[in-house]
């Protein structure tokens, strides 16, 4: 059976936060999804049999770029340029630094819908750090949600901390 989205030509430069999962139930729902990832290297430190099981890369057509070479750079604009939507989850300005912000890819595709996900408010206090969980747990939100009684607020755990503790 098709999906809802079959037909749609997605463009999804890999990275962390939600651009994966958003990519990946756009591929499950029928969208033909390139993933854009850099290529394997010692230096990455990323091996290429575990970025080949990674379960967030189902159901979807991987391409690997180097998006600091002017090939590369060329290569994600051809396929901008025929795709109905791009999703990112790069840190504000990444995009624009590469040469592959809204106002550069728009030009040639009009109709390109444009996701960009980052972790912060891009008029907001903290616009510019990454969106982990180490920079996210301290936010005052939830620090405050997790005061208690007591009125003394602290840093939730994060996972690496509490396998650190156990071990």
């Amino acid at each position: 059976m098709p999906g809802a989205l079959e037909g749609l030509k997605i463009v999804e430069l890999a990275g962390l936060g939600p651009a994966p999962f958003a990519g990946m139930m756009l591929a499950d729902h029928g969208a033909e999804v390139f993933l854009v990832k850099r290529p394997p290297s010692a230096a990455s430190g990323r091996a290429a049999h575990i970025a080949a099981r990674d379960i967030l890369s189902r159901s979807r057509t991987v391409i690997e770029l180097d998006l600091k070479s002017p090939d590369g750079i060329a290569q994600i604009r051809a396929l901008a340029a025929t795709a109905d939507g791009l999703i990112e989850g790069f840190r504000p300005g990444v995009m624009e630094r590469l040469g592959l912000g809204p106002d550069i890819l728009l030009q040639a595709n009009p109709k390109l819908v444009y996701g960009r996900m980052t972790g912060w408010a891009r008029p907001g206090p903290t616009p510019n750090p990454p969106a982990m969980t180490s920079t996210t747990s301290p936010s005052p939100a939830i620090c405050t949600a997790t005061a208690g009684q007591a009125k003394n607020p602290r840093r939730p755990s994060t996972p690496s901390e509490i396998s650190a503790a156990a071990a």
